[in-house]
């Protein structure tokens, strides 16, 4: 794993569940931030004692402070497995995939959440699925079979068979492509994820325009299907390119703020001080 800072996560919900974590969640227990004032008798820990509230009650009652119970979540990431997450040019995109869904899994540790991992393509990978949970080694787990996983497919339909296979509860998703896909793919695969708390991370590499020649002969190759062709490369053609890459762009975002969720675009390498400041805007 490369040597980042460590990505700090932010929501603006509460967690369900009986857990300890880090997050404020729902339900009574040891947290810092003030739930209610309750009768010792039903909460008899003295520890807690609330003088002012039991010098102010008429009845010589004693009250105690009850808090939030700092939960812990479930942080899951979804990765797109099909072809064109194959793409090698300044970085190979898988690598960076390898590297994002790593640095989650251990920030997941760090902060004492669960953390669960899906691969697909035009199928579920069921041998590289990792149902959550608390697992100090999930980042080295990822690394193993991230590393070793072929890209192949022109879809990623299979991203719908997990969601269905996520808790009931809310939980925090990223899902980590491309996003090379059909037009409604990414709508579909939100819509079945709706519930949850989304982070669609978008994966560009510069070279697909950087190292496009301005003039003469070149080949394209689609990377999904691997069908390649010649074109005769021009000025005209090249702004062409450029115009549907900033729409394809658009496009996904569009799609993301349908659902409610903005997406995180990462052009070339990883930084996850990036994806942490994302977090805070978010959360602003």
């Amino acid at each position: 794993m490369h040597k980042q800072s460590i990505i700090h996560y932010r929501i603006r919900w509460k967690p369900a569940g009986n857990q300890s974590g880090a997050v404020r969640g729902l339900s009574a227990g040891i947290g810092d931030q003030l739930r209610a004032l309750v009768l010792l008798r039903d909460h008899p820990d003295p520890r807690r004692l609330d003088l002012r509230a039991s010098l102010r009650d008429p009845f010589e009652r004693l009250w105690v402070r009850d808090f939030y119970l700092n939960t812990s979540l479930k942080v899951i990431v979804l990765l797109d497995a099909s072809a064109s997450m194959g793409y090698i040019g300044e970085v190979n995109r898988m690598q960076v995939a390898e590297d994002i869904a790593t640095q989650l899994a251990f920030a997941a540790y760090r902060s004492s959440d669960a953390f669960g991992f899906y691969a697909a393509n035009q199928l579920l990978i069921k041998h590289a699925a990792l149902p959550p949970r608390l697992n100090r080694s999930a980042w080295q787990w990822v690394k193993q079979h991230v590393s070793t996983m072929q890209p192949q497919g022109n879809n990623a339909d299979g991203l719908l068979i997990a969601a269905a296979q996520l808790p009931k509860r809310r939980s925090l998703v990223f899902v980590i492509s491309d996003f090379r896909w059909v037009d409604g793919k990414l709508k579909n695969l939100l819509k079945g994820l709706s519930h949850h708390d989304v982070v669609p991370i978008m994966l560009q590499d510069p070279a697909e325009i950087n190292q496009l020649p301005h003039r003469g002969i070149a080949t394209l190759q689609d990377a999904e299907t691997g069908e390649s062709r010649f074109v005769w490369m021009r000025p005209s053609l090249v702004k062409k390119i450029e115009q549907a890459r900033s729409q394809h762009v658009k496009t996904v975002q569009a799609a993301s703020r349908a659902y409610g969720c903005k997406p995180f675009l990462v052009r070339g390498q990883f930084d996850s001080a990036k994806l942490t400041q994302y977090f805070m805007e978010r959360h602003a």
